[in-house]
């Protein structure tokens, strides 16, 4: 790729929502090696009926971590930040924040979307190509406007997560397309805010930032940053900050047409195009035209992910006892009998108080066994996956012989296999570091110019081990087609 050239050091800072990390990335010319500098866990903060992020744990997190990353690679080259896309904070007239950031679990987000009438989403969403999402900042900024209207009157500037962390540590206010797309105030076929949209719900156009391009840098590392870390200044870099289009960026293929899942706390599951699909087919199967990697376009599905087994481990450790990943799919493994379906992006199971509890409910007829609970989670999300892929292929016209599954959700060969097995499609499973390397693919294209989007896949090629799981050819198909019937039966 490129030869004869000294390392190129990244810090790329990766905050989902179970925790943040400060991830070390060294460009040989070939391949990266990443090493995780720190990875400190966070949660929402429950204060008065309204979940919070607690944005200056993470700051402070991000600092220490740069710190480290300094001490370890003599130097750092650049900055490339990225966070979970919807939530926000807001800045006073004179820059100063005004509030932790809420939360896209609160309810008023589907309080606000509730009041619309089904003319009024189809509208919102052909004027952005955005489906309709309690989560969206959109329903959230609403919400913000009908219940703390003294907090919406002051704030002058809303920041994105990522924008935020990145105003923490540069002084500019900006955003990018990816994390933009995700408010539901972006027309993805423009690019450029709807102006209908912000005038139809009596936003204002001066709180939103305007886009940077991908590669491109932001600002220098604060010097009262640097000072305090006793580190040297470096450039903050503008990559695709929503965690789902850095994702994609690391796709290990070089093929035009693929599918994705990116496994974490959610299951983003969909494919990458050029242009956006607004349809009714796109819309009636509720999906998003989000924003990609230079311009690109993520058609995707929000869908439940590895927050119905994280909170199935949690449940499990009230008594003290911890477990591991591996005994938690040992459960599930252990499960004789035929497990039950239940549709995992019911919306008992978006933010219950006992995780467990809520899936035994649904399953409605249950031995009330751990491995029934655990095996018919992964079933269906297995199911939910076939689901939503068929819908992808339906939508775009396209038959896809392969699932890339990206991210930490990929780590779970139970689940990989599992998925190959109920689609009939071959899996690829990894980067498992996939966020990070298409932050730090990004990253190298403004030291690069001649950095393609081809050249960061072939750089994630090099970089780490890719796991692929072929259908089993003993699997018995009639009994997977009936259970899928089962299955849509549930949802």
């Amino acid at each position: 790729m490129l030869s004869s050239m000294k390392k190129i050091n990244c810090v790329a800072f990766d905050c989902g929502n179970s925790s943040f990390r400060t991830v070390l990335g060294q460009f040989d010319g070939t391949r990266t090696t990443t090493e995780v500098i720190a990875q400190i866990s966070h949660n929402t903060i429950d204060v008065n009926g309204l979940y919070y992020w607690d944005i200056l744990h993470v700051f402070d997190g991000l600092k220490q971590g740069l710190k480290e990353a300094v001490n370890r690679a003599g130097k750092i080259d650049s900055i490339g930040i990225c966070t979970w896309g919807i939530d926000f904070g807001f800045l006073d007239r004179n820059g100063y924040l005004l509030a932790n950031p809420l939360c896209y679990r609160n309810s008023i987000g589907e309080e606000e979307l509730s009041g619309l009438s089904d003319m009024e989403k189809r509208w919102v969403f052909e004027q952005t190509g955005i489906q309709n999402n309690r989560i969206n900042s959109l329903y959230q900024l609403t919400g913000i406007k009908r219940i703390m209207p003294d907090l919406f009157g002051i704030a002058q500037h809303l920041l994105m997560i990522p924008d935020l962390l990145a105003y923490f540590f540069t002084g500019e206010k900006f955003t990018e397309f990816s994390i933009a797309s995700t408010t539901q105030l972006l027309d993805v076929r423009s690019k450029s805010y709807s102006q209908a949209v912000i005038d139809r719900f009596g936003l204002s156009r001066s709180m939103l930032k305007p886009l940077k391009k991908h590669g491109e840098v932001i600002g220098m590392l604060k010097d009262s940053i640097a000072e305090e870390l006793r580190i040297p200044a470096c450039p903050v870099v503008c990559v695709p900050s929503h965690d789902t289009a850095c994702a994609v960026t690391a796709v290990p293929t070089q093929d035009k047409d693929f599918l994705f899942i990116s496994s974490g706390t959610w299951s983003l599951i969909g494919t990458e195009l050029q242009e956006p699909i607004i349809s009714q087919k796109v819309y009636d199967r509720d999906f998003a035209n989000e924003g990609g990697v230079f311009n690109s376009i993520t058609l995707l599905k929000n869908s439940a992910g590895m927050h119905i087994p994280q909170g199935i481990k949690r449940d499990l450790e009230l008594d003290g006892k911890k477990y591991s990943w591996d005994e938690i799919v040992a459960f599930a493994r252990a499960y004789r009998d035929t497990p039950r379906l239940f549709d995992p992006n019911s919306f008992e199971l978006f933010n219950p108080k006992n995780m467990i509890s809520a899936i035994m409910s649904l399953m409605k007829s249950s031995d009330g066994s751990i491995e029934q609970v655990v095996a018919s989670t992964y079933a269906s999300l297995a199911f939910t996956y076939r689901r939503t892929i068929e819908q992808i292929q339906e939508v775009t016209g396209n038959d896809y012989p392969c699932i890339y599954i990206l991210g930490g959700g990929s780590q779970n060969n139970y689940l990989n296999q599992l998925t190959a097995d109920l689609t009939g499609k071959r899996v690829v499973s990894g980067p498992k570091e996939a966020t990070s390397l298409g932050n730090i693919g990004v990253q190298l294209v403004a030291h690069f110019d001649d950095f393609s989007l081809s050249d960061i896949r072939e750089m994630v090629k090099n970089s780490e081990t890719i796991s692929s799981f072929q259908p089993d050819a003993h699997r018995d198909v009639q009994l997977i087609e009936n259970r899928y019937k089962e299955f849509i039966n549930c949802i």
